[in-house]
This record gives C-alpha cells, sequence and structure tokens, in this order.
C-alpha cells in the first residue's frame, strides 16, 4: 500500500520520474488511492483559496522594535519554580511534623496511671477518713509528654 505523503508529495511536483509514475499507476489501480488523491486535492485548493490576513499597520515593525526587557527572563522562571518547590517541600515538612506530633502527645488511655486507679485510690481514702475533700490531693499527679 502506498503512503500518503507520497500523494502530497505528487500533487506538489516533488517526486523524481519513478515515483511519479508509481503514484500514478497506483492511483489507476487503487479506487481508495484515488478518491484520497482527490480529497487531498479538494483540501489543497480550498486552503489556497483563503483569504490572506495582513496585519494592522505597523505590526510587523513593532515586533521588531519592542525591547529586549519584555523578552522573558528565563532565569527568573527558574527562580521562581525553584522558590515554589522549597515552599512545597516546606509544606510536606510541616505536615510530617504535625502526624508526628499527633503521635507523640499522650492520649487518654497513655496516661499513666490511668483513672481507675485513681478513683480506687481516692474511695480507698475516703472509705479509711470519712473526708472527702482531703483524699483528692494525691490526685495531682503530674502529667509528663512522650513515653
Amino acid at each position: 500500500m502506498m503512503e500518503y505523503e507520497l500523494l502530497s508529495a505528487w500533487l506538489d511536483g516533488e517526486l523524481t520520474r519513478e515515483e511519479r509514475a508509481t503514484v500514478e499507476s497506483a492511483v489507476l489501480t487503487d479506487p481508495e488511492l484515488a478518491l484520497e488523491l482527490d480529497r487531498l486535492r479538494e483540501t489543497r485548493g480550498l486552503v489556497r483559496d483563503l483569504a490572506r490576513h495582513e496585519p494592522p499597520a505597523g505590526f510587523l515593525a513593532s515586533l521588531l522594535d519592542e525591547p529586549v526587557s519584555s523578552v522573558t527572563d528565563l532565569d527568573a522562571v527558574r527562580r521562581r519554580r525553584g522558590a515554589r518547590r522549597y515552599t512545597a517541600a516546606a509544606a510536606g515538612l510541616a505536615a510530617a511534623a504535625a502526624v508526628a506530633i499527633a503521635f507523640v502527645v499522650p492520649n487518654p488511655s497513655r496516661v499513666a496511671p490511668t483513672l481507675a486507679t485513681n478513683v480506687r485510690v481516692h474511695q480507698a481514702g475516703v472509705a479509711a477518713s470519712g473526708d472527702p475533700v482531703s483524699g483528692l490531693a494525691p490526685l495531682a499527679s503530674p502529667m509528663r509528654f512522650g513515653r
């Protein structure tokens, strides 16, 4: 099967004599190839019939007169990208630190001695002395962080 790029080259007259003969014989024997050549010819004609668009007066001159400072500074773009990377890295580290702190801070199940133990001590003190208020003083144990 013939490549369709050869059809375009045939239309543009860019083929050698042998290649041109090969394309012409293939078009005569293959109806799909002939149809594709007709479509390509029609598309080529439509594109060539398009109206030319003229730029506004002075547009091309303004492109040439443009100061060099308006050209994108690639070093500045790279610096901004680098700053964004550092910001993202700092945010990631802050999130990791927050997660680590959440695991380090004690929760009620890790507090020693447990509340049940404190309640039993208080009940025993109240039962022995009959004074419920003075038995509360030993419950104030210092809380420690970590293990």
